[in-house]
């Protein structure tokens, strides 16, 4: 069991290697991928990267699927663990969330101040 500080660290720098490997692809649908954050499980073999995306999210879903292995071989390069975690890709709905709460606060906003002007 690591710390909980070192834990966080190992997210960290795998976000920070996947991020930087996934720049430099050149395959067209993985552009404007953006990682949001690492969770590493408590036994440290499994990682899974939640990312967001301007794409249809199916469709970089399987791209990143594809790439898995790739990935993982750039964080066993990069950095030095004892056991190099298996990589798993999700899609982020964080900030779909956040996005539907705020049209509905302005929604809500907008027929308020509908109801005051009347």
């Amino acid at each position: 069991m690591v710390s909980e500080r070192r834990h966080k660290r190992i997210e960290q720098e795998i976000q920070r290697v996947v991020a930087t490997a996934l720049e430099s692809l050149t395959d067209p649908h993985l552009r404007l991928v953006t990682l949001t954050r690492v969770e590493v499980s408590d036994d440290m073999k499994t990682a899974t990267l939640f990312y967001v995306t301007h794409k249809q999210k199916e469709d970089v879903q399987s791209h990143l699927n594809k790439i898995r292995g790739m990935m993982r071989s750039s964080v066993s390069r990069e950095i030095n663990l004892r056991y190099t975690p298996v990589m798993e890709f999700e899609y982020d709905k964080g900030l779909d969330y956040q996005m539907t709460m705020d049209n509905i606060i302005r929604h809500l906003s907008d027929e308020e101040s509908g109801k005051k002007n009347t």
